[in-house]
């Protein structure tokens, strides 16, 4: 579906009390991933993927073994199944040797590993991977930078290219997009902005096989510190960006990194601190991203009891599951940099006593993150493309306090007025707007475009969709 974007270029004609609103996702409250294995004792993060193949889901997952020195970046990448999303088994695979045996590890070998299927490519390339390479146990990579790799099954790779697709960075997301034909890439790079070297997103496309160059998306700036501040941090940047197909636009999930003293070593670099996670958008390709007003938190590290002031971050993508969306996160009592510095040992030791982490997930209503909502009565317009078609349905994603309704009126098209609409009352994620005389639309011959205006009364409307009949 379109998710209504504030500044969508296509909404007009406003009036009433209309206001924009985000979602408040459930935090699914205890892990339903925990590192009980010997490849993934030490720590499971939800550096990977989660996606819907079949009737199966299957997550990829950076696990760190019992017997890691905390001297490298982990390369060990684990595989797990579900059918429900909330009980997940790690099925011995004997694809990687390892000191403690039989094992549920792929050989994809990089660090933030992001998984993705093209359903256009070759049954033996279906899986597609990115992920940071560097020398080390368990790597693909002979040299620091981004890798890609082609599977048939998702658990045994090969890398087509000796040589890293980008240079640098240690972590990067995807997603199949749909509605651009391709995968959208979100990769971390790191520059000077106001007097600190800064963790910044950008992005590339992949599409008919081929990987673009990558471009600057999100760059931090004065309002992320005035915001890292309020929480109690001295200055902030994004360390990665999830990512969700909304129609033609992209949502993004923006790992918020806000730093607490002190600063690295050699250079002003935040290492210390924990993450939170803001929500972003793009309307359309090559369009500018932006954040929500305000910047309010989407998921917050202190929404769990068992991370405390610790560090989440965010798996590559959400999934579908039913009339939801999922977005699978790990968390851990412990901050980013934690153990680093002149006492690392002593904290170190700490973390193998005391260190706890799992994955577990935030939900929402499938396609329910931003709205235009009234307590009162408002209206907007909307112009959406229909070439080619010949009859259309307008389906809404809305939700109508007690005594509120939703309507909808297409301009020039006869016994389809917003009076000659029923009612849309209750809460839907998907509901078919209904006239009198029936839910079609007739396109007249040669129409680029519907224009429709919708009518809300104490409602909320979060996305709609025209679809071709």
């Amino acid at each position: 579906m379109e998710l209504v974007f504030e500044s969508r270029s296509n909404f007009s004609g406003f009036s009433g009390a209309l206001q924009l609103v985000q979602w408040e996702p459930e935090v699914h409250p205890e892990p339903v991933l925990l590192p009980d294995t010997p490849v993934d004792r030490l720590n499971v993060s939800a550096y990977g993927s989660v996606i819907r193949d079949g009737g199966l889901l299957r997550m990829w997952y950076q696990a760190t073994p019992e017997g890691w020195d905390f001297n490298h970046d982990v390369l060990w990448v684990a595989c797990a199944e579900s059918h429900d999303g909330c009980h997940w088994q790690k099925r011995k695979l004997g694809i990687v040797d390892h000191p403690s045996g039989d094992n549920h590890l792929c050989d994809l070998g990089l660090h933030s590993p992001s998984v993705f299927i093209d359903p256009g490519s070759a049954p033996d390339e279906r899986y597609r991977a990115i992920g940071c390479g560097r020398p080390g146990p368990g790597s693909r990579g002979h040299r620091y930078g981004y890798y890609s790799a082609v599977s048939a099954d998702g658990l045994r790779w090969r890398f087509p290219d000796r040589e890293p697709q980008w240079e640098g960075g240690d972590v990067i997301t995807s997603v199949y997009h749909p509605g651009r034909g391709g995968a959208v890439i979100a990769l971390k790079r790191q520059f000077w902005i106001n007097r600190l070297m800064r963790r910044c997103v950008h992005v590339a496309e992949y599409r008919d096989g081929v990987y673009g160059e990558h471009h600057g998306a999100l760059y931090p700036d004065e309002y992320d510190d005035l915001a890292a501040m309020q929480r109690g941090s001295i200055s902030g940047d994004y360390y990665g960006m999830a990512m969700m197909p909304a129609g033609n636009g992209t949502v993004g999930f923006l790992w918020n990194f806000r730093h607490r003293y002190p600063y690295s070593e050699g250079i002003l670099l935040g290492n210390h601190g924990s993450c939170d996670v803001t929500l972003v958008y793009q309307e359309k390709p090559g369009g500018k991203w932006l954040h929500l007003p305000g910047r309010p938190d989407f998921i917050s590290h202190r929404q769990l009891d068992w991370t405390g002031c610790g560090w989440i971050h965010t798996a590559s993508a959400p999934v579908e599951v039913g009339d939801e969306h999922r977005l699978y996160f790990s968390g851990r009592n412990y901050e980013h940099g934690f153990g680093r510095g002149a006492e690392g040992g002593r904290f170190r030791e700490w973390i193998r006593r005391e260190g706890r982490s799992g994955i577990t997930f935030a939900r929402w209503p499938k396609d329910r993150l931003f709205g235009f909502e009234t307590p009162r009565q408002a209206s907007f317009r909307v112009e959406a493309p229909v070439e080619g078609a010949s009859a259309v349905e307008i389906h809404l994603n809305y939700r109508a306090r007690q005594g509120g309704r939703v309507r909808v009126g297409v301009e020039g098209v006869e016994g389809r007025a917003v009076e000659d609409g029923c009612d849309l009352a209750g809460d839907a994620v998907r509901e078919r707007v209904v006239w009198r005389s029936g839910a079609v639309v007739p396109i007249a011959k040669g129409a680029q475009s519907l224009h429709f205006t919708i009518e809300l009364e104490m409602a909320a409307v979060y996305a709609y969709e025209i679809v071709p009949v």
